[in-house]
């Protein structure tokens, strides 16, 4: 038996007006508009900064926002908003463990630690 994966991502909504997608991007979009598991941190960490899913968000202002969950317990989530440089995860639930419940991450590495100390946190807290 395969082990569970550890996160979750879908699209949670637009906040600004999507703009025109190549047909790549329109196929990740429904995709992501369905739930996606992802087997570690690095695995998600990895993911969102693929030039796959940077061509899909753009390099313009954020216009969406997808849901980060972790699998075993889909209430604890935390918004991931792709923005030009990076990726910004707010934690709307305030567990405390992103300091100031707000961080935008620069790489993968950056984003990988985040994630996991988020895991942590909630998992082991």
């Amino acid at each position: 038996m395969s082990e569970l994966p550890l996160l979750t991502m879908t699209k949670a909504r637009l906040i600004e007006t999507q703009p025109e997608l190549d047909p790549s991007s329109e196929s990740l979009l429904s995709i992501l508009a369905g739930l996606c598991s992802f087997h570690t941190c690095e695995d998600l960490a990895s993911f969102l900064f693929t030039d796959k899913f940077r061509n899909l968000v753009g390099n313009g202002e954020p216009w969406i926002v997808f849901e980060v969950g972790i699998y075993k317990d889909h209430t604890l989530t935390l918004e991931t908003i792709p923005v030009k440089d990076g990726i910004t995860f707010a934690d709307a639930s305030m567990s405390g463990s992103i300091p100031e419940h707000v961080i935008i991450v620069k790489s993968e590495a950056e984003c990988t630690q985040t994630l996991t100390n988020w895991y942590n946190h909630l998992m082991n807290g």
